[in-house]
This record gives structure tokens, C-alpha cells and sequence, in this order.
């Protein structure tokens, strides 16, 4: 699979975070590391140490963008518990004065107020490098696409949620998207879509006619696809001109 110039930006930032922090806690030698070890030993116990810092990181991030706010805590929360108890074990083995619930306990402070302090150096950076109301706007649904995978990426036609997941069928085929509906309704709330079922999103450029059968309506959609328009959405519908 071939990547875009921004993805593959994307994929060097973690590696770049990985090296820096890797060098920098080499030479410090942090927590006691810089006594107990020597360099050679201590930089490869810091590079397994933040890759799993990263790799968990980047991983709550990418997954935490999908889910609601009480479930992306719940994730947060999993990763410091999990990152603190493999530190835990590594430190264990290491390290001979290393040992009881009180370490661990220390350690799951020290892995929880850095996470809050990375969550909050985050949040004000992308405050004050936010762009000016009257900057360029932001394409929302090229925003969305970068969700599904790069060769599904077109044109939206439709979504429909399937449990915890989002069918989500554009001009290049479709693909399944760990996302709630309401959340993907949001999120394309500058696109000319509207939802027409609990479970139904569509493009209005999409829709090619209307059909009503034993006073049920479907609208008919540009890829053959008839989707059913629940009572509540019809005045929506209406107001849309869809039928």
C-alpha cells in the first residue's frame, strides 16, 4: 500500500519522539538508571521503555478519536496501568531493590501525571496554534476519509452503523469504521448529507430518487443502494427536497 507525503510525516513523528527521548534519557540516566547502569545497557533499557511509551500513545490516540468520551477514558486509563505494570515487571528483573507494590504504585503515579501533562501540553498548543476564524475552511469530509483505508478514499455515498461500527461506502467501495453514528454526523456537519434513519447517513448529491412503497419511503441512491427513511427523518427529508 502506498502512502501519502502527510502519512508518511505522520508515521517519522514517532520515531523522531522515540529517538529524541531515547538519547535524552540515556544521558540523564532518570530514576536511578544513571547508578545502576551503564551507557550501553541504559540506552537500549530507555529505547524499549518509550517505544512502549510511544507505541501505547499513538495507539490511545488513534483509537481514543473514535470512541466517546467515558470509553476514551476508560482506554487512557488502561494504557498508564498497562505501561506501568510492564515497566514494573522490566524493573523487576533489572534492578534488585526493585520490588513490592510500593515501586509499582510510584511508577503508576509517575506514568499517570505525564500523561496528564502530555494531554495538556497538547491541548494548549493546539489552542494557540489554532488557525483564525477566517483562515481556509476545513474540507470535513477529506477530514472523515482519512478514517478508512487510502484506496476507499472518495466521495461519500452513504453510512450505516452496524453495532459499533460505521459501513462507510464511498465511490471507491466501502469500509468498516469504528465510530458511532452521531459522532460521524458531527463530524460532516459541513457536508451536504443528511441522516434519514437511526441507522442511515447519506450524500444528498448521492440520492437519485424517491420511492414509497405500503406508505414506507427509500431513496433510491446513485450506486442502486435504497435506503429506508424512518418517520422521525422524513420532515428532514422533506426540507431537503429528497422527496
Amino acid at each position: 500500500m502506498s502512502y501519502t507525503l502527510r502519512e508518511r510525516n505522520g508515521l517519522a513523528v514517532p520515531f523522531a519522539v522515540w529517538g529524541l527521548a531515547t538519547v535524552l534519557c540515556t544521558i540523564a540516566g532518570p530514576f536511578g538508571t544513571h547508578a545502576v547502569l551503564d551507557v550501553v545497557p541504559r540506552f537500549f533499557y530507555w529505547a524499549g521503555i518509550v517505544a512502549l511509551s510511544v507505541l501505547g500513545t499513538a495507539f490511545c490516540i488513534r483509537m481514543g478519536g473514535m470512541l466517546p468520551r467515558r470509553r476514551r477514558a476508560v482506554l487512557w486509563a488502561g494504557y498508564v496501568i498497562t505501561l506501568s505494570g510492564a515497566t514494573h515487571l522490566v524493573n523487576s528483573a533489572l534492578f534488585e531493590t526493585w520490588q513490592g507494590a510500593s515501586h509499582f504504585l510510584y511508577l503508576l503515579g509517575i506514568v499517570g501525571v505525564t500523561v496528564i501533562v502530555v494531554h495538556g501540553a497538547i491541548t494548549l498548543a493546539k489552542s494557540v496554534f489554532a488557525p483564525a476564524d477566517d483562515a481556509v475552511p476545513v474540507d470535513m469530509q477529506a477530514v472523515f476519509l482519512r478514517r478508512i483505508p487510502l484506496e476507499k478514499r472518495a466521495p461519500l455515498i452513504r453510512m450505516e452503523a452496524q453495532d459499533h461500527y460505521l459501513n462507510v461506502v464511498t465511490h471507491a467501495g466501502s469500509a468498516l469504521v469504528l465510530m458511532r453514528m452521531q459522532d460521524a454526523v458531527d463530524a460532516l456537519a459541513g457536508v451536504e448529507g443528511l441522516q434519514v434513519h437511526r441507522s442511515h447517513w447519506v450524500a444528498q448529491a448521492a440520492v437519485a430518487a424517491h420511492r414509497r412503497d405500503k406508505g414506507r419511503d427509500f431513496l433510491i441512491l446513485s450506486n442502486g443502494d435504497e435506503i429506508p427513511v424512518s418517520r422521525s427523518y422524513r420532515p428532514f427529508v422533506q426540507e431537503a427536497g429528497l422527496i
